[in-house]
């Protein structure tokens, strides 16, 4: 119990310190064109997904995300930024994220409000 006590703590001092846990578009884009260590994890509606996603990015429907941790699917040693429609489910798990050790982010704005409204590329079809 007290390392679950210890991650929260963490997480929260980290909010203290100004880290809102947000990664905006062009710092993301300019990432992924730097071939950076990226796991993105797409948790919007299979159907959504299907119709333009950020390319690399990894499907699962946000309530299915406990399957991904649980099977040990997501990676420690990458940064995971955790994409929706407008950033809040996304946030939400981004919180259980840190607090299980995880080092993540959200999309600022999700698909939506960020990626989509700025006119970043996207690539439709399936996961991998």
């Amino acid at each position: 119990m007290s390392v679950l006590v210890d991650s929260v703590k963490t997480y929260f001092d980290d909010l203290k310190k100004g880290c809102n846990n947000l990664i905006d578009c062009e710092s993301l884009y300019d990432k992924i064109k730097n071939d950076e260590k990226l796991f993105i994890l797409d948790i919007r509606k299979s159907e959504d997904f299907s119709k333009g996603h950020i390319d690399g990015a990894i499907h699962s429907d946000w309530i299915e995300v406990w399957d991904f941790i649980n099977e040990d699917a997501l990676p420690k040693d990458e940064k995971i930024i955790v994409v929706c429609y407008t950033g809040q489910t996304a946030g939400q798990v981004v919180s259980i994220l840190k607090v299980l050790g995880y080092d993540a982010c959200s999309l600022k704005g999700g698909m939506i409000n960020g990626w989509n409204k700025v006119d970043m590329p996207v690539k439709a079809g399936c996961s991998l």
